[in-house]
C-alpha cells in the first residue's frame, strides 16, 4: 500500500469549506485527475461525511474520499480522507490517501520507481483544483450574500 499526502490553503472560512467541496461533488461535474495536464483521466469519485478523528481539539466533520477510473487501464483505486483546519484567514485543506498498485509485483516495482511520484503529483493537482473550486464558490457565495 502506498500513501500520498497533500495540503493547500484555501481562502474560504473553515465553517464553509467542506460545504463547498460537497457542492462540487453533488454538482455531478466530471472529475479529472492526473499528474500533468496532458496525463489525466476521468474518475468516479465518492465522498462521505465522517467524524474527523484526526483533530482532537474540536469536533467536526471530514470527508472520506474514494476514486476509481472507469477504464481498462490498470490504474489504482485511491482511498483517503479530506480534512480541514483553520489557518489564520485561510483554511488548510489536507488529503491523505492510500492505494494498492495494480498488476502485482510488476505494479509494485513500477510504483517504487515512478508510480508513487505520479500519484503524489496527482494528489497535489487534485488538491490545487479543489482549492480553486472552493475559493471560486466562496466568492460567488459572498457576492450573493455580502453578510457572509
Amino acid at each position: 500500500m502506498t500513501q500520498v499526502y497533500a495540503k493547500r490553503d484555501a481562502l474560504c472560512p473553515f465553517s464553509a469549506t467542506l460545504e463547498m467541496i460537497e457542492r462540487l461533488h453533488t454538482s455531478g461535474a466530471k472529475q479529472l485527475v492526473g499528474p500533468l495536464p496532458s496525463i489525466r483521466t476521468h474518475v468516479q469519485w465518492e465522498l462521505a461525511e465522517v467524524p474527523d478523528r484526526t483533530d482532537e481539539t474540536r469536533i467536526h466533520e471530514a470527508l472520506l474520499l474514494k476514486w476509481k477510473a472507469p477504464t481498462r487501464m490498470p490504474l489504482p483505486v485511491m482511498s483517503g480522507l479530506i480534512t480541514v483546519r483553520p489557518n489564520g484567514p485561510a483554511t488548510e485543506l489536507r488529503m491523505e490517501g492510500t492505494y494498492v498498485p495494480p498488476l502485482g509485483l510488476f505494479g509494485e516495482a513500477f510504483d517504487r520507481v515512478i508510480g508513487r511520484h505520479l500519484a503524489q503529483h496527482t494528489a497535489n493537482r487534485f488538491l490545487d483544483e479543489l482549492r480553486d473550486f472552493v475559493e471560486q464558490e466562496w466568492q460567488k457565495e459572498r457576492s450573493r450574500d455580502p453578510a457572509r
